[in-house]
């Protein structure tokens, strides 16, 4: 270790003062790049707690009893997952992921696709919206 530290003493001293400013500042970078991958790997357990026992999307869920129109951004086919966006709440859109609310669309694992006018009838305990075809755009 001690020999590879006086070699790379006597390569820089060889270099201009202008290659050595670029050696450092190399080696300062990669040094950064080192400590935030520590600090990824130190702090991503806690992280992934933090993510587990917070939010989950429940804070922006619509007030029970009340039904809003949304258009699919990404398609559902059966008991898949998509996304929904509202479209009734003036300029602001919210987006929220989106399952199918009829039993018997999933059992049948039909499709809408995206662009599919939809209601949003409620929320499911993980915050994801179930949605049924909206009949007035059909």
């Amino acid at each position: 270790m001690e020999a590879l530290f006086h070699w790379l003493q006597e390569q820089l001293h060889a270099l201009p003062s202008a290659g050595r400013f670029v050696v450092w500042l190399v080696l300062g970078v990669l040094c950064l790049l080192v400590l935030s991958l520590l600090f990824s790997l130190l702090f991503s357990p806690f992280m992934w707690l933090y993510n587990r026992f917070t939010d989950r999307n429940r804070s922006n869920v619509i007030p029970e009893k009340e039904l809003v129109t949304g258009e699919l951004t990404v398609k559902i086919k059966g008991n898949s997952t998509g996304e929904v966006m509202e479209t009734d709440s003036g300029s602001a859109r919210s987006v929220h992921p989106a399952r199918l609310f009829d039993e018997k669309e999933i059992a049948a694992d039909t499709l809408y696709p995206i662009g599919t006018k939809v209601l949003i009838i409620e929320f499911d305990e993980a915050g994801i919206a179930l949605v049924v075809r909206n009949q007035q755009f059909i």
